[in-house]
């Protein structure tokens, strides 16, 4: 993600990145929750950019679930093969985001990715957690194994 920020920089691009217990202080619990335990911190890439033009502002979220287990509630050997592709929305979308800005398209872009792995270890988030999301709102986790909803609820609320 920072290459195509800096690559896009002459366009005006700007990149932030929120991490591992920042994510935490500042209240991303679905993020921090999901991502806790991998040996790379969970994050939130933020990447804005703003034609001179600009009359509307839209965002952008992705996940980037960078591999799945399914957390405590493991798949299926069978099931977790390809899960190394459970990024591909945070693909997408970033891929959306540096098209509209090479094309100088008329607006004002905020791109916001989770990105995390949904791993295995002794800080997993677990069946009956509770955790508290960017919003404020609190949310029982009765299954691992769907974390892209808890990382894309602090994608919207971020927005």
């Amino acid at each position: 993600c920072q290459e195509i920020a800096n690559g896009l920089a002459a366009q005006g691009v700007t990149y932030t990145e929120i991490k591992g217990d920042d994510l935490r202080q500042k209240g991303y619990g679905g993020i921090m929750g999901v991502g806790m335990a991998a040996r790379c911190p969970p994050r939130m890439v933020i990447m804005t950019y703003s034609h001179a033009d600009a009359t509307e502002h839209i965002a952008l979220c992705g996940k980037g679930v960078v591999y799945d287990t399914g957390g405590l509630a493991l798949k299926s050997k069978v099931g977790m093969c390809g899960m190394k592709h459970d990024c591909g929305g945070s693909a997408g979308v970033l891929g959306g985001f540096a098209s509209a800005v090479t094309l100088e398209v008329p607006v004002k872009l905020t791109l916001i990715l989770a990105i995390v792995e949904n791993a295995i270890g002794p800080e997993s988030f677990r069946n009956d957690d509770i955790l508290t999301m960017k919003s404020g709102k609190t949310v029982e986790v009765n299954n691992t194994d769907a974390e892209g909803r808890l990382i894309l609820a602090d994608c919207v609320s971020h927005a």
